[in-house]
């Protein structure tokens, strides 16, 4: 049996070797990972505000502190929020290799996909109002739903897919690299205790 400190610096090679391998995010991919990583912390410091009671951006006499469920929703997605902070940056920094490139990728893709079906029925209603196709005129909790909110959800799903699009291609090995590494893997030692 390998002991841990022993595995953990074969993993710490593997992952710098997989560093080596993985060429750098391009300045675009750092400026739209870095935009994403706004956006989300910008979203985790208005629900922290709505948890505390602050009403800005809330449909009029609207309190999240008043309605237990909105409460607990606004409490998950502060952390939720912060991860996708976190996840944006690993998209683009070195230390994103560090976690497997299927984790990474599915919460990449999971963030995008999940803010783009939130704001993909608003974005056909917000089509219809802009073409002046509305037979009637958007309420003042409609109109915030329509033109900022649903809007801003569609903006993080855009960054998000940019991104994990970015980071698939910048990540993906060669089938001579995967080769290599598959024969240059240690075989496993049967009665090695």
């Amino acid at each position: 049996m390998e002991s841990t400190p022993a595995a953990v610096t074969r993993a710490l090679a593997r992952v710098n070797e997989r560093a080596r391998r993985t060429p750098p995010a391009t300045a675009w991919q750092r400026r739209t990972a870095f935009t994403a990583c706004a956006w989300m912390v910008v979203f985790a410091a208005f629900h922290s505000y709505w948890a505390l009671g602050g009403t800005v951006g809330l449909p009029p006499g609207e309190s999240l502190v008043d309605n237990k469920p909105l409460f607990v929703i606004d409490l998950i997605a502060i952390p939720m929020n912060l991860g996708g902070a976190a996840l944006s940056l690993a998209l683009v920094q070195n230390w994103g290799l560090f976690f497997p490139r299927r984790l990474v990728l599915f919460g990449a893709w999971g963030c995008a996909l999940l803010m783009i079906f939130h704001a993909a029925p608003a974005m056909v209603d917000l089509a219809v109002f802009l073409t002046g196709q509305r037979d009637k005129p958007l309420t003042g909790e409609d109109r915030f739903s329509v033109l900022v909110y649903e809007p801003y959800w569609m903006l993080g799903g855009l960054l998000f897919l940019v991104m994990a699009l970015g980071f698939q291609r910048r990540t993906r090995q060669p089938a001579t690299a995967r080769d290599a590494e598959t024969a240059t893997a240690e075989p496993v030692r049967e009665g090695s205790d």
